[in-house]
């Protein structure tokens, strides 16, 4: 197996699998084409749920879910410390603004980040990125500047090219690892639509980057030494509809802490919503236990009902008193847990509530991954199960349908599309690989231990990725 001495991976916020294959096809990448697909690998992986930025740059940077970072989305709710200390920087959080900053500090520390192991590294326009250090992380005072200028201004071609330009002006410092988010894509098609002109130029824009970057790495003699990969941490859809998740909470009598509003309720909330990519949200309910206990999904039946009579709403999920995970949709409901073996346990109670067929009762994680690669819900049972590990994670979470989202207030501009859920469009995303994988289905998670293989590093045991590569 060939070693490198460094990698570059280039995130393409939001790029939709479909979208870039097409792309690719018409020969509108040539750079992509020419300098990471014809020498290596083009293909689909399944991302993780809640499908958002931040908690989908986990798998790659950490090697593990969100769940299981303890970064359940890009809001949540603390059960314990808001029942327990009054004024803490840890009872709630989104990362919509300054609260991005604390990112680095509230996921879980079992784990070493790839900055971590690779001391010499640059991070541009990401959040995570524990262990960069001051000079290391190029856009340390400049990411809120560069994403608030791209989502009022609609100026997100020039905050990709300045990514562009950070990027190149680091090659001549030799960083073992470069980690540079391109945002165009994601923020135009929030604004717009996945396949507006904006949104296609922004992929053009990602493979003259790859173009430059490689000539560049070519002159200074370190192109095939460089590994170079592209991915995205999820794709979206068009959204023709907003659901008030959180005035559909407060009809049914609860006091419902939530974003930006959180001094409302800041004391006696007996419920929150804590709102991802605007298609996903944790809904949390104060128990007959108090808040340090976690409600259980018989005790929330009415609600989640409520929720699946709605059209806006397409899956419901949450512990029972088991402890499995209980999935609910129109279609049906099941039980899924994880065995002493770490086997998946999958039961239908009334028929399948993600419309699958003919799954065993008992599968691995990769017999998951391989079942439902091809369906419209690709891998939702591990995602549900690893999310819900979460202490952070709601009693419910929900996925909304195609076409809406579960944010009716406070998005400006308006969400034109979404994501966050577990449809396929949200889930599966491109990758691009300047070597062979030997795999067929993939997960964004198995970035990590693939990364550390093919730099010559020794992969932990605690993790969920699988390296992609022979080691022979």
């Amino acid at each position: 197996m060939k070693k490198y001495k460094s990698c570059v991976f280039i995130m393409a916020d939001g790029a939709r699998a479909d979208v870039f294959q097409e792309l690719l096809k018409k020969g509108d990448l040539p750079n992509i084409s020419k300098f990471i697909i014809e020498k290596g690998t083009y293909t689909n992986a399944v991302s993780v749920f809640p499908s958002t930025t931040g908690p989908a740059y986990a798998p790659f940077i950490l090697g593990k879910y969100p769940g299981r970072c303890n970064l359940p989305g890009i809001r949540w709710f603390d059960r314990e410390l808001y029942s327990t200390k009054l004024f803490n920087l840890h009872r709630f959080r989104s990362y919509v603004g300054i609260e991005t900053f604390l990112m680095n500090g509230d996921i879980s520390k079992d784990t070493n980040t790839l900055f971590e192991i690779f001391p010499n590294s640059i991070s541009i326009l990401n959040e995570l990125n524990r262990g960069i250090g001051f000079a290391r992380d190029k856009t340390r005072f400049r990411k809120i500047y560069y994403k608030v200028k791209g989502h009022f201004t609609k100026r997100s071609d020039e905050v990709d090219l300045a990514a562009r330009r950070i990027l190149l002006n680091s090659l001549d410092n030799h960083p073992q690892f470069t980690y540079v988010v391109f945002l165009g894509i994601d923020t135009y098609s929030h604004s717009s639509h996945p396949f507006h002109k904006d949104v296609i130029d922004s992929y053009l824009r990602i493979d003259e980057t790859i173009g430059l970057l490689c000539q560049d790495l070519e002159l200074k003699g370190r192109l095939e030494e460089t590994l170079i990969i592209i991915a995205s941490d999820h794709g979206l859809s068009p959204t023709h509809s907003h659901f008030d998740s959180v005035e559909f909470m407060n009809q049914l009598g609860f006091k419902t802490l939530h974003y930006p509003k959180v001094y409302k309720f800041f004391r006696d909330a007996d419920a929150a919503i804590m709102i991802s990519g605007n298609s996903m949200t944790h809904i949390y309910v104060k128990s007959p236990r108090g808040w340090e206990k976690r409600s259980t999904f018989e005790e929330l039946t009415k609600v989640a009902d409520r929720l699946i009579e709605r059209n806006e709403v397409d899956i419901v999920a949450g512990i029972d008193e088991r402890g499995m995970a209980r999935i609910k949709s129109h279609r049906g409901e099941a039980a899924a847990s994880l065995d002493h073996n770490g086997c998946i346990e999958y039961k239908r109670i009334h028929e399948d509530p993600f419309g699958y067929n003919g799954l065993p009762e008992k599968m691995s994680h990769d017999e998951v991954l391989e079942y439902t690669f091809h369906t419209d819900y690709p891998d939702a049972i591990v995602q549900i199960l690893q999310l819900l590990e979460s202490p952070r994670s709601g009693d419910l979470v929900v996925s909304a349908s195609r076409g809406y989202d579960l944010r009716a207030k406070y998005e400006k501009p308006e969400h034109c599309s979404s994501h966050g859920s577990l449809v396929k469009e949200h889930m599966l995303v491109p990758t691009a690989i300047n070597t062979r994988i030997n795999r067929r289905f993939l997960r964004t998670v198995d970035f990590y231990p693939t990364i550390l293989s093919l730099l010559g590093y020794d992969i932990p045991n605690n993790i969920d990725g699988v390296n992609l590569v022979n080691e022979t």
